[in-house]
């Protein structure tokens, strides 16, 4: 019986052994060298022997891996350099920048440092890379802005953008990052919905928080909504697009009420006392009373087309219909009879007095809540696809 549960405990011990191993290995970068992602394994093992720079297993992976990651990064930079792609200076830059990281890792870390004791750098190379990378991306974002359409200017502005990444300010790219955005943003001029002048002031209400919203939910760098104010500060002579917006109807302050009268009683109700040889007893008796439910209710509604129009056209490409609804309510009772008939929900609204209702403004901005919340999902969903 001992012999058995030594066994047991012994396999029990094997089996933790494994899984502790397995995940020990799993953090430091063995399996990235399994894979052959020989950078990873570099940087994780390194990482590893900061908390454990006893362990083997972690130490034969940076050992092993090391000279591999340095010898496909080099050899990227030579086909590169040799190429004539494209992108063949920023290959240059990702490999130069990965060869100086897993440097300065191994410098930062004393057994690293030990077992690999002059790792490779190359900073004078990552300049020179980095001046070239940035001229390329500068010559290939003048040629695609020429190109003259919004497509090619957002793929400029990629360009330019990479360009300031590698050398910061270089020539006038600062310009040419402005004037490539400016060319690749779809610009929309919102008109605002002409409304009665009474209700004009609600109506500026909603379109300003209307245009701060969807241009907020839009979410994209390459489509802009102006205000005609903005468009006209800014000199804007070639819109995109017209988005027009027109209260096509609307009613506020439809007053509605109903009257619902309920016959109600209550048995056994205490209404006096009676005496009964010299002694006082209560007396009950039925208690009735008619309640009446009075509802007043303000019905405020409203439709919103929204059409959005290609400027250089006048075509109308797309056109939309949004509806919202909102009801004002008070509700107050009266009753004649014995109040001791009704239950407490009535007692309550017996206390109350009619309210006066919100100011017609008010009522036009609550319909236009619902109104607001579609078209700002609207207007992001439509512009999503530019």
């Amino acid at each position: 019986m001992k012999t058995q549960l030594l066994k047991w405990l012994c396999s029990c011990l094997l089996f933790v052994g494994v899984v502790v191993t397995l995940a020990s290995c799993g953090s430091s970068g063995a399996k990235s060298l399994q894979k052959g992602n020989y950078y990873e394994a570099v940087i994780e093992s390194v990482k590893k022997l900061h908390a454990s720079p006893n362990k083997q297993d972690v130490q034969n992976t940076l050992i092993t891996a090391y000279p591999l990651a340095v010898e496909i990064a080099v050899r990227e930079i030579n086909n590169a350099s040799a190429g004539n792609n494209a992108n063949k200076y920023d290959v240059m830059v990702t490999q130069y920048e990965r060869l100086n990281r897993m440097a300065d890792e191994i410098y930062h870390s004393p057994k690293a440092l030990e077992l690999i004791p002059y790792p490779s750098e190359y900073h004078a190379e990552l300049s020179q890379a980095k001046a070239a990378a940035a001229g390329q991306n500068y010559a290939l974002g003048i040629a695609a802005l020429k190109q003259g359409t919004m497509e090619q200017a957002r793929v400029a502005y990629q360009y330019f953008l990479n360009t300031d990444k590698y050398v910061p300010g270089y020539e006038d790219v600062l310009n040419k990052i402005d004037e490539s955005l400016y060319a690749a943003t779809l610009r929309v001029i919102v008109e605002p919905p002409i409304t009665p002048a009474n209700y004009q002031l609600s109506a500026d209400f909603f379109y300003n928080n209307l245009i701060s919203e969807m241009s907020r939910r839009t979410q994209t760098k390459f489509v802009r909504l102006y205000t005609p104010e903005e468009a006209k500060k800014e000199n804007m002579r070639n819109p995109h697009q017209y988005m027009m917006l027109d209260f096509a109807t609307f009613t506020v302050g439809n007053v509605y009420e109903t009257n619902n009268t309920t016959d109600m009683k209550s048995d056994s109700v205490v209404t006096g006392t009676v005496k009964v040889d010299g002694k006082t007893y209560n007396s009950y008796a039925t208690v009735k009373a008619r309640f009446t439910k009075h509802i007043r209710e303000i019905v405020s509604s409203g439709t919103l087309n929204v059409s959005i129009k290609d400027a250089t056209n006048n075509r109308i490409i797309e056109q939309r219909k949004f509806n919202g609804t909102y009801v004002w309510s008070s509700v107050w009772g009266s009753y004649t009879g014995d109040d001791r008939a009704l239950n407490r929900e009535q007692k309550d609204w017996n206390k109350r007095q009619p309210q006066l209702p919100p100011p017609n403004q008010d009522l036009f901005i609550e319909f236009t809540k619902p109104i607001y919340t579609q078209v700002t999902s609207y207007v992001r969903s439509f512009y999503s696809r530019w």
